[in-house]
């Protein structure tokens, strides 16, 4: 077993008993082979772990770890904390990956001197082996950060998914990055990511198979995925003005936060029909507005770490309970 290998694929597994046995044997069938794969167990209840430890007792360079339940952005951070590979891979425990996905992710980093690579993907759909591109996907370029991030920001052909990408190892240890404990935590993420990059190296080839599974996080939106959407964009305005650069990505801020308000509108009405209760529909319409007008604000003054979001969607028919407070790794 190689102590120092090369890419360090890191797999989240909570309630995946049905996919993840297709997803680690992609894996495990790479023509890239210098790689270790840390299976994160997060105290999933369901059979994913026995598959799981199936696998690393055939194969030493699959790990097998258990923690205590903390979502995805926990799992992935556990799997950072321990991952030994000179570049970091995120495959989700659903999906699956082309047998040259780490050959060609690696190569592209490696050939154009890039802390980042990032591919192409499909859709598969609801375990049918039913597979649809995702349509104006990038085409294979080198791109300098300035450029790539200005995209990525804004959502176009770059995405912020953390999972169709390769990354320098260096990128989250150096600067202390790691993904916080909300909804569209790869939004939050990526954005930091890339900045600290010299430059994304991008392949047009089609090398991961994201699964659509009924349940997904866009399909079941609620106001806490609505606020969790909102706070990713104000953390990605944040940080591009914290580190001094607002001035030019001022327009692909604004442009995110015009999407995010356009699709937010969209989402408080679907919500408010389906629960049938249009008592907080202009609250929710008035709130959305003012969070988009705060996050494009000339006035906003940037702070250290994860912000705050200063005003909040509310739930339709939705009791107000205490939530558990969220905590962002620093």
């Amino acid at each position: 077993m190689n102590d120092t290998p090369k890419i360090s694929v890191i797999v989240p597994i909570y309630n995946v008993e049905k996919y993840i046995r297709r997803c680690l044997e992609t894996i495990q069938a790479q023509t890239f082979t210098d790689f270790e794969a840390l299976l994160i167990d997060d105290d999933s209840p369901d059979g994913s772990a026995k598959i799981a430890e199936e696998f690393c007792m055939k194969d030493e360079r699959f790990k097998y770890f258990h923690k205590e339940n903390g979502g995805l952005s926990d799992a992935r951070n556990y799997g950072l904390e321990r991952a030994r590979g000179e570049y970091i891979s995120f495959i989700d425990s659903d999906d699956y990956i082309h047998k040259d996905f780490l050959k060609i992710m690696y190569n592209e980093c490696v050939d154009n001197d890039a802390d980042m690579s990032y591919c192409r993907f499909k859709y598969s759909y609801f375990n049918t082996g039913i597979t649809l591109a995702m349509p104006f996907s990038a085409k294979k370029e080198v791109m300098k950060k300035e450029d790539a991030l200005n995209i990525l920001i804004k959502d176009n052909y770059l995405h912020s998914y953390a999972w169709n990408k390769l990354y320098k190892a260096k990128l989250f240890s150096e600067n202390k990055i790691s993904y916080p404990d909300m909804y569209f935590e790869d939004i939050a993420t990526s954005g930091r990511l890339l900045y600290n990059s010299n430059k994304i190296a991008i392949s047009n080839k089609y090398l991961y198979y994201y699964a659509k599974r009924f349940g997904s996080i866009m399909s079941t939106m609620n106001a806490e995925k609505l606020n969790d959407y909102w706070l990713s964009v104000l953390i990605v305005r944040n940080y591009i003005q914290y580190v001094g650069e607002y001035e030019k990505y001022k327009v692909s801020v604004n442009s995110f936060a015009r999407k995010a308000h356009l699709l937010n509108m969209y989402s408080i009405v679907r919500q408010h029909l389906i629960h049938l209760d249009f008592r907080k529909m202009k609250h929710n319409f008035n709130i959305n507005r003012d969070i988009y007008r705060y996050i494009i604000s000339e006035e906003y003054e940037a702070t250290g770490g994860i912000p705050e979001l200063p005003y909040k969607l509310l739930q339709p028919g939705w009791k107000n309970k205490e939530k558990k407070e969220k905590k962002f790794p620093q």
